[in-house]
């Protein structure tokens, strides 16, 4: 005869029932900010780029406004001078091209057809992708305004937390113990250092792209290589897609030489991506952030899997973050198991000198007693 099991008891406290009630709505409120949470990371991270320069003119006794305003001022200055010098030669050269797709689409369709390759016909092709394309002009333009609105708002938002950092930094750590508060404050400045580091190799990346881009263009003789090395180094922040993007007008500007110069620019530009992603992204980042590169490659494809082209663009700073908090936790439990073990030696040091003590009293009760 078995005897019967006892029934198992699950008791679940009211703190319980509120710490998880209080986490649920806690996700959720992170859910319904999640875009301010986005622009608050990319003002960090802008703000990462600009706060050095800014404390430097700080540090030679130039006004902090001042030196806020400068630093802005030569930041958009640089980028109207890409502008000025990329769109010009691309609006003269869209111009001819679109001026040679007839010429263009003729040429592919007798390569095709004398290679016995079954494909619509290339000009019909081109004229439904215009009609696509104007419909969707009135979508394209809310995402632009959009786009516009949003740096603004980051550009403002890095504009005041330069000009007022230190007090910031005061602000959140003030609810805090003194203690806390100066952990607090080494914390967002490991924070800051570490993404100032990523934004300086994103920087690094971006002129080693555009240099080998141009110096691949101008072997292949491609007319305005300049604009279009600058356009592969700008759109190298964004992974996956933007050397994608960086080699389409390429490619194009390759169609009005000959078809196939737009094959050898296309295979200039998947070997420059392959240098990219395999040899000079991970050298440079585990340079400049102190991660090794099978790290780095790991965490950009989990990126790119959770979240496309956003995730692997975060991919890299996350792990920066996920970092430096680790960081602070193990240097947090290292204190405490330093206090832990060094209280029971004080409690024992503290009853030896207080038996000791108690003995010398007695040795003296002693003495008196005899003296007496």
């Amino acid at each position: 005869m078995t005897d019967a099991k006892a029934p198992i008891k699950i008791e679940i406290s009211y703190k319980t029932v509120i710490f998880t009630v209080l986490l649920l709505i806690g996700i959720w409120f992170l859910i319904q900010i999640r875009e301010i949470i986005i622009v608050v990371f990319l003002a960090l991270l802008l703000l990462s780029a600009l706060l050095k320069p800014v404390e430097l003119l700080t540090a030679k006794k130039v006004p902090r406004l001042i030196s806020v305003l400068l630093v802005y001022i030569f930041v958009i200055g640089l980028i109207f001078l890409a502008v000025s010098i990329i769109v010009p030669p691309l609006i003269s050269q869209s111009s001819d091209l679109f001026s040679k797709l007839p010429q263009i689409s003729s040429i592919i369709n007798e390569f095709l057809i004398f290679h016995d390759i079954p494909v619509e016909n290339i000009s019909e092709v081109i004229a439904r992708q215009i009609q696509s394309i104007a419909g969707d002009i009135i979508r394209l333009s809310t995402r632009i305004f959009s786009s516009i609105f949003l740096t603004l708002t980051i550009l403002v938002m890095t504009f005041y937390l330069l000009l007022d950092w230190k007090k910031f930094l005061k602000f959140i750590s003030s609810p805090f113990s003194p203690k806390q508060e100066n952990r607090i404050i080494n914390f967002v400045e490991n924070l800051q250092g570490g993404l100032g580091k990523w934004v300086r190799g994103q920087v690094a990346l971006s002129l080693i792209v555009g240099t080998l881009t141009y110096i691949g263009l101008r072997i292949l003789g491609i007319p305005y290589a300049l604009p279009l090395a600058l356009i592969a180094g700008i759109l190298e922040i964004v992974p996956i897609i933007g050397p994608i993007i960086s080699a389409i007008p390429a490619i194009l500007v390759g169609l009005t030489v000959t078809p196939a110069m737009a094959l050898a620019v296309a295979a200039l530009f998947l070997i420059v991506q392959q240098l990219e992603n395999n040899l000079i992204v991970p050298m440079v980042m585990s340079k400049v952030i102190g991660l090794q590169p099978p790290i780095i490659m790991i965490a950009l494809l989990i990126g790119a899997k959770i979240a496309g082209v956003g995730g692997a663009f975060l991919a890299i700073p996350s792990v920066i973050v996920i970092k430096i908090v680790l960081r602070e936790i193990l240097v947090e439990d290292q204190d405490l198991g330093r206090r832990t073990t060094a209280q029971p030696f004080e409690k024992r040091a503290g009853r030896k000198v207080q038996t000791a003590g108690s003995r010398g009293r007695s040795a003296s009760s002693d003495t008196k007693v005899l003296v007496s």
